[in-house]
């Protein structure tokens, strides 16, 4: 099968030797995204609220040079520096989805990178 990678050059460069997304067939494999600011590389002020918020938005980003849309996501993993953040971080998760919803796993994690609060990655598929 061929791999092909999908790079967003209006997102922050990865952290490490990965790529933000790999097609495989018709699934793009996405890397997780974090509240990072595209422009400055920080993290996001305000929360996890706001880095929920950015992230969600990185993952347009990600989609966008895909050719995809949120419909298109049948599959999100969710990883939470704390799992109190939950009530908040699935507010604004509800509001970026319609039904039918993709599947979706959420976990709390002892660390992220960047000492993100919360970290979204995500399978679509091209239809």
């Amino acid at each position: 099968m061929t791999r092909m990678t999908v790079t967003v050059p209006d997102l922050a460069p990865p952290i490490g030797p990965f790529a933000q997304g790999v097609w495989a067939g018709d699934l793009l494999y996405a890397s997780g995204q974090v509240g990072q600011d595209p422009t400055s590389g920080m993290m996001v002020p305000g929360g996890i609220e706001a880095e929920t918020s950015q992230a969600f938005e990185n993952i347009r980003r990600v989609l966008a040079a895909a050719g995809l849309g949120f419909e298109h996501i049948i599959k999100t993993s969710v990883f939470l520096a704390d799992i109190n953040y939950f009530s908040a971080m699935n507010a604004i998760y509800g509001r970026m989805f319609e039904a039918p919803f993709p599947a979706r796993t959420t976990v709390e994690v002892v660390k992220l990178a960047l000492d993100a609060r919360v970290e979204i990655d995500f399978v679509a598929r091209r239809p």
